[in-house]
């Protein structure tokens, strides 16, 4: 690398650092002016990096601004910021830990707003996970031979992913993002299990129960329909775990979170 190379890259690293925060030494590189001093010029960069950041949260975290309110989201974004400022070269990931923070802000609220942004932040990554080239369909299932339903287990929907919850977020953010009137804030002892992923372009959630939350965790880690179907006698009687397994699998692929169907040796 060229002195004139590694001169530009140290200006680029002065001017960042400056633009984080975390040093004021990239104004010794701007000269003063009588009518314009170093500082005021560079607060103009400075300010507006941090406008732009705050509209990228807002759009991250829409219902998270809106329990908050503009001017509140903003104080917390800029806090947030000191914390956690952006260095991935994308914008995309400058609210990554924003759930973190917030669990740990010491806000009277922060249980309930960390697992609003962490259920924002999630359907934000469904909405960014690879396409599929294709489903597996009711039909697909129909032509399999039923002795090889045993081993047969499942590649999901690279968009599925799943939170526990204490708190109500869900309906919440709903409620927020549709104007309408806001359900009262409950927080449960026992997290419930959202299920998230995407369905043509649109990021979709549902609550599960604890039967079906364990069933398709363990399918998704690779477990076969027969081990599924020993691992339900948990919570069900032998009469009902085949055809319980059975209506899970066809629910998954009504959403459609199941790629492929392979067949273990």
């Amino acid at each position: 690398m060229t002195d004139q190379h590694s001169d530009l890259r140290a200006l680029q690293q002065r001017f960042q650092d400056y633009l984080q925060g975390n040093s004021e030494e990239f104004e010794k590189d701007i000269i003063s002016t009588e009518n314009a001093l170093a500082e005021h010029r560079l607060g103009a960069y400075y300010n507006a990096y941090r406008i732009r950041l705050i509209e990228c949260l807002a759009t991250d975290f829409s219902a998270l601004q809106k329990a908050l309110g503009e001017h509140d989201f903003e104080l917390m974004v800029l806090d947030y910021l000191k914390l956690y400022p952006s260095e991935d070269p994308s914008v995309r990931w400058v609210g990554q830990h924003m759930a973190e923070f917030l669990r740990h802000s010491g806000h009277h609220d922060s249980q309930f707003l960390a697992e609003l942004a962490a259920f924002e932040w999630a359907q934000g990554l469904c909405f960014d996970a690879a396409n599929s080239e294709r489903l597996v369909t009711l039909e697909d299932m129909a032509q399999l031979d039923p002795a090889a339903w045993p081993l047969l287990s499942f590649r999901f929907h690279a968009s599925l992913r799943w939170l526990d919850l204490h708190c109500n977020v869900a309906p919440y953010a709903v409620a927020l993002d549709e104007e309408q009137p806001l359900p009262e804030k409950t927080s449960d002892e026992i997290p419930v299990r959202w299920l998230l992923w995407r369905r043509e372009m649109s990021p979709n959630w549902r609550s599960l129960e604890v039967a079906e939350a364990w069933a398709i965790e363990a399918a998704y880690h690779g477990a076969n329909f027969s081990e599924l179907c020993e691992g339900l006698l948990e919570w069900l009687g032998e009469d009902l775990v085949a055809v319980t397994a059975a209506g899970y699998l066809k629910q998954w692929i009504h959403d459609e979170l199941i790629i492929e169907l392979q067949l273990q040796d």
